[in-house]
């Protein structure tokens, strides 16, 4: 949610924004963790969907959890206690707890989703924790969008480009009319009726880690699939930004002093 930091964004629309972003990314997570544990025994005849299968996958989703929730826990008692240092604390922890949670076989994406709404919601150092995170996100985003980059595959892109597209397109359709309609049906701040559907065109991070996820697991096809899956990212991170801002200017939620001069001739 850089824009709302960047525009320090308040109101209902910029609330909404960011309350169904989180739990839709947790509901993502671990939504995706389940399909990909049913889809393997479909798409390789060798694997059956056993009860082993079943039980790693709840040891999976649980253990993400308990070990998430274990980590804001500590990070909140770290920051209450000390405090210093947080952009190390954060850059040593994510280095070595993503090779355990990969050796335990646990859900890093879940796991770190967790580990921060734990944070946000059940201590007091929830903007300490943000302030250090926004610090350390730019240099985060800018390997971690360089690495999508270079593996992205311009020949394959060429011909795959109008799925792309059509997804894209699909998922700003799909955003539109699934967001007036449960404004409506909720009865909702009539801001958020008109502009609530604003903020849900961006995605990236996410995306682009369920994307690789899906390579490493599917390596007969994954490539193809990774390159779709950040061409689809890059077409809505062209337009999403750009539409969110104009939906909270439109709403009246942008601060002040982020609004563009105006002058008179």
């Amino acid at each position: 949610m850089a824009i709302l930091s960047q525009t320090r964004a308040r109101g209902p629309v910029a609330n909404n924004a960011l309350a169904f972003i989180m739990l839709s990314d947790a509901v993502v997570a671990v939504f995706f963790a389940v399909v990909l544990a049913l889809a393997k025994p479909m798409i390789d005849p060798s694997l059956e969907l056993s009860t082993r299968e079943i039980y790693a996958l709840g040891h999976e989703l649980l253990g993400s959890i308990a070990v998430g929730t274990t980590m804001g826990l500590l990070l909140s008692a770290y920051m209450r206690l000390i405090g210093a240092q947080m952009q190390l604390v954060l850059l040593a922890l994510g280095f070595v707890l993503w090779e355990t949670l990969r050796y335990l076989h646990f859900d890093t994406l879940l796991t770190f989703l967790v580990a921060g709404f734990v944070v946000q919601n059940f201590s007091q150092q929830g903007p300490l924790f943000l302030h250090a995170v926004e610090r350390l996100s730019s240099v985060v985003f800018v390997l971690f969008f360089t690495s999508a980059g270079a593996h992205l595959d311009l020949p394959l892109l060429g011909k795959m480009w109008p799925v792309a597209l059509l997804l894209a397109g699909s998922r700003v359709v799909i955003a539109v009319i699934t967001s007036k309609l449960s404004g409506h049906l909720v009865d909702d701040h009539p801001m958020v009726k008109k502009w609530g559907w604003s903020p849900l065109i961006s995605q990236a991070g996410l995306t682009l880690g369920l994307v690789l996820i899906l390579e490493r697991t599917f390596p007969a096809f994954g490539a193809d699939l990774r390159s779709l899956g950040v061409a689809t990212v890059a077409i809505n991170e062209m337009i999403g930004p750009v539409i969110f801002k104009f939906g909270l200017d439109r709403a009246g939620e942008t601060s002040p002093s982020h609004q563009p001069t105006r002058t008179t001739a």
